[in-house]
């Protein structure tokens, strides 16, 4: 007590003047730091809000995107699925068609074949004939004896062509009757 008495008034008011011009000085300052506060509360959230919006934006942005992803998976899975279908149904097509060609290039080399042979035993066949009536021919030419009616006009081997139209070779003609009549 014995310092705030040795005060004077004007003192006292002069100090109270001081505090009190500290103090307003101090409410001010809190003023503006409370301002300062609120506007940073505001700001921070609207700042908040723009990034709750930005992320709520790209979250939208990124469901839809991946939505759409998903959609375009689907659809490629089904345009693979079908166009690997339409190749197996084309393929399986074509082997049909190359199954049934290859059944009438067999049927059809069949009856080419079964032609050329049936055409070959018949020209066997005539051959065979042509050739055992030479023989005949040749067997009673020999046994008459006479060669020289191999050699005359109505015996010649122009005469004595095959059944078919060829001509007798004279040559072999009258080495077989030689044989022949060697051989009795």
């Amino acid at each position: 007590m014995s310092d705030i008495q040795l005060l004077s008034d004007g003192e006292v008011r002069e100090e109270l003047r001081k505090v009190r011009s500290e103090l307003l000085k101090e409410k001010q300052k809190r003023i503006c730091a409370e301002e300062q506060l609120s506007d940073l509360r505001e700001r921070t959230a609207i700042a908040v809000k723009q990034v709750e919006a930005e992320e709520e934006y790209i979250s939208n942005t990124l469901m839809k995107r991946l939505g759409q992803l998903k959609a375009d998976k689907e659809k490629l899975a089904l345009q693979i699925e079908e166009e690997e279908e339409f190749l197996t149904n084309n393929l399986q097509m074509k082997l049909e068609k190359l199954k049934r060609e290859k059944i009438d290039i067999e049927n059809q080399m069949e009856q080419e074949q079964e032609f050329v042979v049936n055409k070959l035993q018949r020209q066997l066949d005539d051959l065979r004939t042509d050739n055992e009536a030479l023989e005949r021919r040749v067997e009673e030419l020999s046994r008459s004896g006479s060669q020289s009616l191999i050699t005359t006009a109505p015996h010649s081997p122009a005469s004595l062509s095959g059944i078919r139209g060829q001509p007798v070779d004279s040559l072999r003609l009258s080495r077989r009757s030689s044989s022949n009549s060697r051989n009795p």
